[in-house]
């Protein structure tokens, strides 16, 4: 027993295994087979050419480190919105899904952004079996869906996990949607929006306010349990809640 009994300790062991499932750390076993037993690969003979030449040494060099040229970013919220619905720039979605819009209203003081759709999410984000659990979110806040804006960070959910490029081209098509939506403070649902928004340990940090870097400036930031989290651990609902209640102080000033 832990502080206060049982009760109590259900609720950090609850927190530690949802952290862990917020990072995405949800099998012990990689997803494809490997020979423990085979000898390690032997390194690949440097092209003779560029040996040879210590200019294309160093060209070569820069060609890995320098990151590609990034393409535009729209510069209104119309223009957006059809990239979201058609841009090239999503990884690999899991199949049968489709792309998910954002929600709402865009001129709203609240955003609200999530990881991705969830499995049974249709039109709108939070439709499937979450609906319930994030609409009482909302009307503990004073708030229906009419009064925020709600917007996916990947908008098809992914047949695994992203890697840094592709979170980082995510992130950066999300600071400047903040910025064209220019909301007031904004609620970051599940670890990779906080991790690429706000920094690596903001959903382990939680409990405060936190100042979002976007296109436009600074906005005041929560970074809570996805509504999905807290239908498969109810113990930290209380958390969330915690969270989420320090907005009201914000968006009345």
């Amino acid at each position: 027993m832990l502080n206060g009994g049982d009760h109590r300790f259900r609720d950090v062991v609850a927190s530690a295994l949802g952290w862990w499932a917020e990072a995405g750390l949800d099998t012990v076993a990689g997803e494809e087979s490997r020979d423990w037993l085979a000898p390690p690969a032997r390194p690949r003979a440097a092209d003779p050419a560029i040996v040879a030449n210590p200019a294309l040494v160093a060209d070569a060099a820069a060609a890995v480190s320098a990151p590609a040229a990034a393409s535009p970013l729209p510069d209104t919220l119309a223009a957006l919105h059809a990239l979201l619905a058609t841009g090239d720039y999503l990884p690999q979605p899991a199949p049968p899904s489709r792309r998910i819009a954002p929600s709402g209203t865009p001129s709203a003081d609240l955003m609200i952004i999530a990881d991705m759709p969830d499995t049974d999410d249709r039109d709108h984000l939070f439709s499937g079996e979450t609906a319930r659990l994030f609409d009482a979110m909302l009307a503990a806040m004073g708030r229906d869906r009419t009064g925020i804006y709600l917007a996916p960070f990947s908008p098809a959910r992914t047949a695994g996990r992203l890697d840094e490029r592709q979170n980082e081209a995510l992130a950066r098509l999300m600071r400047r949607h903040i910025a064209l939506a220019a909301p007031r403070a904004v609620i970051l649902f599940g670890d990779e929006p906080a991790r690429w928004l706000i920094g690596p340990l903001a959903l382990q940090a939680r409990g405060g306010l936190r100042s979002l870097n976007h296109d436009g400036g600074m906005v005041p930031a929560i970074a809570t349990f996805h509504p999905r989290h807290l239908r498969r651990m109810p113990a930290l609902k209380a958390s969330s809640w915690a969270d989420m209640r320090l907005l009201p102080g914000v968006l009345a000033s």
